[in-house]
């Protein structure tokens, strides 16, 4: 787990800015030593805060303020719009949890030339005992489907580590270019590379020591009319980095969209789409399963498929 990810899940009241002041002045360490928020952890690593998160201010010393208590004015709630939108959004609440169904387009996290985006949102549903809304796993910005939320931060951790070790069963479907195999699992490692257009993950070999275990199942559910596309259902194993989009371009079957590893012209959207999620509720430990229905722009592709993958529009 990235270094930010987990400071989210167990500080959610330390902004991502404050975050980095911490790492600069030594008052967050990793193992001992400084790190990067882009740093990831590693199994026995100890993460020491050194410097406790800023205090309230005097006027407003003995109440809780901000995100979760974390000092600083409060939060603007938000508008009728915004809540509307969230709403329209949400797939499942109750008094723990919720679970989105994010539209591509969305950010899920605060980034360059990022304006709006949904942890920006939560940090402004402050419940009565000051607890917000906090994700516990991401999406890319251009992948839709299902993302979960607890309300309350002892479930973060929870929830946090059952997505950690893989105890939550993920399904995502994805529209792809060519005809694959019927069925198969991808069992390609990965490591990040820098290129002019910035990192970006590729094949690794198993000597080198930035390689990174990436294991996708994957059944083929349809097949345009053309035969030139294929509806398929991707079963990670693993949780590494844009894992789906580059193991599928990587068999030679990109992402139909994917402006990274495939032809961004070959689709309307990134035709990737976290469907299914199934895990035990951190708190009740009931079996939950939950779907969110695969966008139009899948059908829309598969009935007006591109006839041919045009490698010449894939970026370098």
């Amino acid at each position: 787990m990235r270094l930010d990810r987990f400071m989210r899940i167990h500080y959610p009241a330390i902004a991502p800015g404050r975050l980095a002041a911490l790492l600069k002045h030594g008052g967050l360490t990793v193992a001992g030593r400084r790190a990067k928020p882009t740093d990831r952890l590693a199994a026995g690593d100890l993460v020491v805060l050194n410097t406790p998160p800023e205090p309230p201010s005097p006027a407003r010393a003995g109440a809780r303020t901000g995100p979760a208590a974390g000092g600083g004015p409060a939060p603007v709630p938000l508008s009728a719009a915004e809540r509307a939108f969230l709403a329209a959004m949400t797939v499942f609440e109750d008094d723990d949890l919720i679970v989105f169904d994010k539209p591509a387009g969305l950010a899920v996290h605060s980034g360059s030339g990022t304006r709006v985006d949904l942890d920006r949102l939560l940090v402004r549903m402050v419940s009565a005992d000051g607890d917000r809304p906090v994700l516990v796993h991401r999406l890319d910005k251009d992948t839709s489907g299902l993302l979960v939320a607890v309300k309350r931060r002892p479930l973060a951790g929870v929830m946090g580590k059952a997505f950690a070790t893989r105890r939550v069963d993920k399904e995502y479907r994805a529209v792809v270019a060519g005809l694959p195999p019927a069925e198969g699992l991808i069992d390609i490692a990965i490591r990040k590379v820098e290129t002019s257009h910035g990192g970006r993950m590729a094949a690794a070999t198993p000597d080198d020591p930035d390689a990174q275990t990436a294991r996708t199942g994957f059944r083929r559910l349809a097949v345009s009319a053309d035969g030139t596309a294929a509806l398929l259902a991707l079963f990670p194993e693993t949780g590494r980095t844009h894992q789906l989009r580059v193991h599928c371009a990587l068999t030679g079957h990109p992402i139909l969209g994917d402006p990274i590893y495939g032809d961004p012209q070959a689709a309307e959207r990134l035709l990737l789409h976290a469907h299914r999620l199934a895990f035990r509720h951190p708190r009740t430990q009931t079996a939950l399963s939950l779907e969110a229905p695969v966008p139009d722009a899948f059908f829309r592709a598969m009935e007006r498929a591109p006839a041919a993958f045009d490698p010449s529009r894939r970026p370098a």
